[in-house]
């Protein structure tokens, strides 16, 4: 009998797996691999590359048509311009640097992007939030974050964790006289959810010392041609048949034991397939709905239940009908600090190409392409009425969209309070199962980096 390179305990448990799978999966195609990740977002695409890198053999199952994630990048059809309407920017360190070294990716110094005069208008009823403007963060809010170290890279809590911590964004700001940064804090874009209510907790983790050092210091980077998809278009290119695009999990079982390893039936556009690997990585947001088929023990559901929210959209509209000087911000007209209200469009910013835009728009709930894009639209229709200039017959046309939903799941202050940011951590490595992903930082580079610190654990557990 001839050696076999993934190992013979293993290869043996393989060949018991694979005459046990889901019915769909009965006479599919086997694929075996070291290592299965889950989602080909930012981290998945990360991991897949270093861990090919490092001569490990991978598969990405992706449920969309592409590799990137939050990244979101439409192409004009006239000037073939990129139009970027997810992520906006890469954040210039080591990190980074060495995965676009890894993909051929030429990178530049950048900005944040493009934008033009801002009107700042309610977007509920049209009307303009006059002397209104944002404030730069005081020292106050740099000296409180620095207070809480363990949530800029992460969510490792200390135990007990600090009670202010616990508090709304709006009781800690008043308890520890920051309401002075209210508007500063309160007028980022890319946050799903209620701002007034966010808990303090969340607050520093996003707004943390990597995205102030990328609108404080411009540490920004950005690949030439202005694509930020060109990294997994490249890594696409490089990891071949590795990748499932538009490929579901639909039935999954996953050992106790290195030596059982995980056993999945994924649903491809060719048809089904098994793949029997010694690990998984699960990258996608773990919320039960994604991870229902992989055949959660009570464990794991307890903890992962406990996680929930992160209701967010982007698109991108041509024709407003809208002078095309400006930026539109919406913002309220009489709600605390000017809050924008929810659910409803965030903001409308220009592009490189001229009377297109790209939009964002956040809820508390989730929400159908159809249910966003109308609503986008009734607020475009508001705004023809009482902008100035507007056009009241032109017709929106959009072009492109995208759910980013769960964006950055949240628990409530009761579950962190018991440590539910503890039981997190320790599902690691549980049942050949790891997590890496936007529950626990949002920027790329830091998504990065916390998957880089987590490979040689997962490469370490696929050698057994």
């Amino acid at each position: 009998m001839k050696p076999i390179k993934l190992g013979s305990s293993f290869s043996l448990v393989a060949s018991v797996l694979a005459r046990n799978v889901h019915a769909q999966c009965q006479g599919a195609e086997v694929i075996t691999r070291d290592i299965a990740i889950v989602g080909g977002g930012a981290t998945g695409t990360y991991a897949a590359i270093n861990l090919k890198d490092q001569g490990k053999s991978i598969i990405v199952i992706e449920k969309r048509g592409a590799l990137g994630g939050h990244t979101s990048t439409y192409h004009d059809p006239t000037t073939g311009t990129p139009i970027n309407y997810g992520l906006q920017l890469y954040h210039d360190d080591e990190v980074s640097r060495s995965f676009f070294a890894l993909l051929n990716i030429t990178v530049s110094g950048g900005t944040f992007p493009i934008s033009k005069i801002p009107l700042y208008i309610d977007f509920t009823d049209g009307s303009p939030v006059l002397n209104y403007s944002i404030p730069p963060l005081n020292e106050d809010y740099f000296q409180a974050l620095h207070k809480y170290p363990y949530l800029e890279n992460g969510l490792e809590l200390p135990d007990p964790v600090p009670e202010e911590l616990l508090l709304t964004w709006a009781e800690y700001m008043e308890q520890f006289n920051l309401t002075d940064d209210a508007i500063a804090t309160y007028s980022r874009p890319a946050v799903p959810g209620d701002l007034t209510k966010i808990l303090a907790l969340y607050v520093f983790n996003n707004l943390n010392t990597v995205m102030l050092e990328e609108e404080l210091e411009g540490k920004i980077i950005v690949n030439a041609n202005g694509d930020l998809a060109e990294p997994y278009s490249n890594a696409l290119a490089e990891l071949g048949s590795d990748v499932l695009l538009n490929s579901v999990v639909t039935d999954g079982q996953r050992g106790s034991k290195p030596a059982d390893g995980v056993r999945l039936c994924v649903s491809t556009p060719e048809g089904s397939k098994r793949v029997i690997a010694k690990q998984l990585v699960f990258s996608a947001p773990p919320v039960l709905e994604n991870l229902e088929p992989f055949g959660l023990d009570e464990r794991e559901t307890n903890i992962i239940s406990q996680f929930e929210g992160g209701f967010y959209y982007t698109g991108v509209v041509t024709n407003l009908g809208l002078p095309t000087n400006y930026s539109y911000v919406n913002r309220g007209q009489k709600t605390q600090s000017h809050v924008a209200s929810l659910p409803g469009v965030v903001m409308f910013n220009p592009t490189n190409v001229e009377g297109t835009y790209y939009y964002w728009y956040t809820s508390l709930s989730d929400l159908t392409k159809e249910q966003v894009e109308t609503e986008t639209r009734d607020t475009l229709k508001l705004l023809q009425k009482t902008v100035a200039g507007a056009d009241a017959n032109a017709e929106p046309q959009f072009v492109a969209y995208k759910s980013h939903t769960p964006l950055h799941p949240t628990a409530s202050a009761d579950a962190i309070r018991k440590g539910i940011y503890r039981d997190i951590y320790s599902l690691q490595g549980y049942r050949n199962t790891w997590y890496t992903g936007s529950l626990l930082v949002t920027g790329s580079s830091q998504l990065w980096n916390i998957t880089s610190q987590l490979l040689p654990r997962i490469i370490a557990a696929s050698e057994q």
